[in-house]
């Protein structure tokens, strides 16, 4: 019982916080890098020289954010790595194919019901 408890809490916790970094953003941001740096690739008429700096730029931006969803990830694992220290067998349910259905129904659920009520607001 802890455990479920333990689950409701860290969901939305790591909910919450995924809407508060914008994760959304940071990842659409980093897919238009990767396409930026494509298109760069298959485009003819520019000169090498222009190509390099836009390469560099595109490049900055890229590794920029992928640092930042990397930090955002390690959050989170440290998050349920605290929480795991409060139960034992916690880590195990997050893990087990219960758990992982449990969580995605319960994440689920949850984005419904704050859909409804930021509707409302």
């Amino acid at each position: 019982m802890i455990n479920q408890l333990l689950l409701v809490g860290c969901s939305i916790f790591i909910y919450e916080f995924l809407r508060y970094v914008k994760l959304k953003h940071i990842l659409k941001s980093n897919l238009k890098s990767y396409k930026k740096i494509l298109i760069l690739f298959s485009l003819k008429n520019i000169l090498d020289s222009k190509k390099e700096k836009l390469l560099f730029k595109y490049s900055k931006k890229l590794f920029l954010t992928s640092i930042i969803i990397l930090i955002i990830l390690l959050l989170m694992m440290v998050i349920i790595f605290i929480i795991g220290l409060l139960s034992e067998s916690f880590l195990n349910l997050i893990f087990s194919i219960f758990g992982i259905i449990e969580l995605s129904l319960l994440i689920t659920f949850y984005h419904l019901v704050r859909k409804k009520i930021d509707s409302k607001l």
